[in-house]
């Protein structure tokens, strides 16, 4: 991981500079390219009808140049070393003579979205009479409820070519079949008239659903028979092997999440929040021996980076370890990594509230964290998504963990573990058990996919402020944070679901709203290049391939960092502010300082790819505005307005409100 070379960051210690465009720079974090200022991605777009006024370009700022916003984002788990980096489902598993260690493909939104292939290089020119297929008796996550689809190891294609090579250039297909099948245990053999080859590229289409990742193809080992029925495809005989595709996991891999951590700084924002599932923060993976506690030394230096670069920290203190199952389970780590699957999200490992052994060794793991990370972490938060053990077992929880995080850092701020959706019920119930003056913040998960049209911020603004007044009755006077939320925009997708565009209006809208009711916002997930069926995620997943699926800016990415920057020590605050002309406008106000005012609006009901607009002329009755500028969030451009004077106070004419955030600045 970079870290600053001089006293101030700048964004080209964590990216390079590959390319240019229309002047202006193309920074590379890794293999994903994000252009400097925002694309056009709305051409035409007008603010102010008769505005002939040049527009230009916002200049996005970095989080350590912001002051404040409560912009944020959940990155796809953390940066870490090696030995934390669990990956059961490698190529080099197909070679390596054991079939119950498996490879699977990524996993795709559609049965033929792409081929996933395997190719084996023989060490020497050989004859070779048959292929074989091997699928995994049981395989990594045997024990797991990692998904529905089919286990890893036992998917095989329904279309199946084998090309055969003696020089990697001329290739002789020696199998195909539109109809392939096999037994979900053992070797599917593929024979033909034996002849020489170096090479063997084994095709897979039409690709079945593997557990939770999509489809894909995933089996335990391939073998490439001699006539004699000698296996020629092992690493330990001098075969190598490459694929298509590699599916690391839902908690990815460690090389993506070190080149994308950094682009949380590019994005303006100054909010991240780690530690739930799968994160190497959790205590599943902070104690890998039984009494032994230690931070990853990656993951580590990534909390005071962010912290250093002026984020607000989340940690989530997340539950569960299998060395106190009964009997304890994945008790060699180092042999777990590479033969179980380690995703905590799916395999769950136990709650605090099951046994008085378990508890005592969660607030041991609380102590050591909050100890450890005293000074760089904003809030540390209670467990993730907590209602499916039951309100009653998560008070206790709670009631134990808070004296033991007070007691390991007396300055430490605790929120209580974000919920589900935003269940209103669930947060309210341990307010009313006596948590409230215990607590600093708390926070929800209010969105996950809501259907195109569905969104209806006044219901959800309305509902909102009830709550916080609910919350203020019973004592609570801390921070409210939307810590989970996202629209997806997969290709190909369902019916009902978004389009690239589509999701960045709606991403603005919600991030703007929350922003606008003094909430903490959090999109989810920063970057995810492991689940591209479900595209949680401000990158663009396309084609799948192997050793690292790149991913690149979708337009979300652009309009957050516009929204970021324009967010800047605006804070949220009442305003009057009146629209003629149009018949329904959603709109939230803000103060910078004492001179500055910014008003948010925008069309409510389902978005579109192109413009949609209407007119309106803007009211603010208490405002006396010098000057006036709007910011189109869609285009990263601001100009200035015409500012004239009403019958009682400052007048817009002419408006042009869209489905997405209109930003208006003006100075008073």
């Amino acid at each position: 991981m970079s870290r600053p070379t001089t006293d101030r960051p700048r964004i080209e210690d964590y990216a390079t500079i590959e390319a240019h465009a229309d002047g202006v720079p193309i920074y590379a974090f890794g293999f994903t390219y994000v252009y400097g200022v925002s694309p056009d991605l709305v051409p035409g777009a007008a603010m102010q009808e008769g505005n002939a006024r040049q527009a230009t370009k916002v200049q996005p700022k970095k989080s350590w140049e912001i002051r404040h916003n409560l912009c944020g984002s959940t990155p796809a788990r953390e940066p870490k070393t090696m030995w934390n980096d669990d990956q059961p489902l490698l190529p080099i598993h197909l070679i390596d003579g054991d079939p119950e260690t498996a490879w699977s493909s990524r996993g795709g939104c559609a049965p033929d979205r792409q081929p996933e292939w395997i190719r084996i290089d023989l060490a020497a020119e050989s004859t070779v009479a048959s292929v074989a297929l091997v699928c995994s008796q049981h395989g990594p996550g045997a024990r797991s409820t990692f998904g529905d689809g089919l286990k890893a190891g036992k998917a095989l294609p329904r279309e199946l070519t084998i090309r055969l090579s003696r020089d990697a250039r001329e290739w002789e297909t020696v199998f195909e079949c539109k109809d392939f099948s096999g037994p979900d245990v053992g070797a599917t053999v593929i024979e033909f008239a034996p002849r020489r080859a170096k090479q063997v590229w084994i095709i897979g289409n039409n690709l079945p659903r593997v557990q939770a990742w999509g489809h894909a193809f995933s089996i335990g080992e391939v073998e490439v028979r001699d006539p004699s029925g000698v296996n020629l495809a092992l690493a330990s005989r001098g075969a190598g092997v490459t694929v298509s595709s590699t599916f690391y996991g839902y908690g990815m891999d460690r090389f993506t999440q070190d080149m994308l951590w950094p682009i949380q700084y590019d994005l303006g924002f100054t909010w991240t929040r780690v530690g739930y599932d799968m994160g190497v923060y959790l205590w599943s993976y902070v104690e890998r021996e039984r009494g032994k506690l230690e931070i990853d030394r990656r993951a580590d230096e990534a909390i005071t980076e962010a912290h250093d670069n002026g984020m607000n920290v989340i940690l989530c203190l997340d539950k569960g370890n299998w060395l106190y199952h009964d009997p304890p389970r994945k008790v060699d780590w180092q042999q777990a990594r590479v033969r179980e699957m380690m995703e905590t999200y799916f395999d769950h490992q136990g709650w605090p509230s099951e046994s008085d052994e378990v508890m005592a060794g969660w607030l041991r793991y609380v102590d050591y964290m909050v100890r450890h990370f005293r000074g760089r972490v904003t809030y540390f938060e209670i467990c993730n998504e907590w209602q499916g053990i039951g309100l009653e077992n998560y008070v206790r929880i709670a009631r134990e963990t808070i004296p033991v995080i007070r007691a390991a850092d007396p300055d430490a701020r605790v929120m209580l573990g974000s919920t589900g959706g935003f269940d209103r019920a669930a947060i309210l119930g341990c307010l009313r058990a006596g948590l409230a003056p215990e607590l600093d913040a708390v926070g929800w998960h209010p969105f996950y996919q809501a259907r195109p049209g569905d969104f209806d911020c006044a219901k959800y603004r309305a509902a909102v402020e009830e709550f916080r007044e609910e919350c203020a009755a019973l004592g609570f006077r801390g921070q409210f944070a939307a810590t989970e939320w996202t629209w997806a925009a997969p290709y190909p997708g369902a019916a009902d679901w978004c389009s690239e565009m589509q999701k960045a209006k709606y991403a603005a809208q919600l991030m703007t709203a929350h922003c606008g009711m003094d909430v903490v916002s959090l999109y989810n997930e920063t970057f995810q290049t492991g689940r591209i069926d479900w595209d949680c995620t401000l990158l663009r997943n396309a084609f799948s391939v192997d050793p690292i699926s790149a991913a690149q800016p979708q337009p979300i990415y652009y309009v957050l960092r516009t929204i970021s920057t324009a967010l800047d020590d605006f804070r949220a605050a009442p305003v009057s502010v009146e629209f003629a002309g149009s018949r329904d406008v959603v709109s939230f106000t803000f103060r910078r300082g004492e001179g500055e005012v910014l008003v948010a609006a925008w069309l409510p009901g389902a978005t579109v790819d192109g413009i949609r607009e209407e007119r309106a002329d803007i009211l603010l009755p208490e405002v006396e505005a010098r000057r006036a500028w709007a910011v189109d969030v869609m285009n990263g451009t601001e100009q200035e307005l015409d500012v004239g004077r009403g019958d009682r106070g400052a007048l817009l004419a002419g408006m042009l409100i869209k489905d997405y955030p209109v930003f208006i600045r003006l100075a008073t």
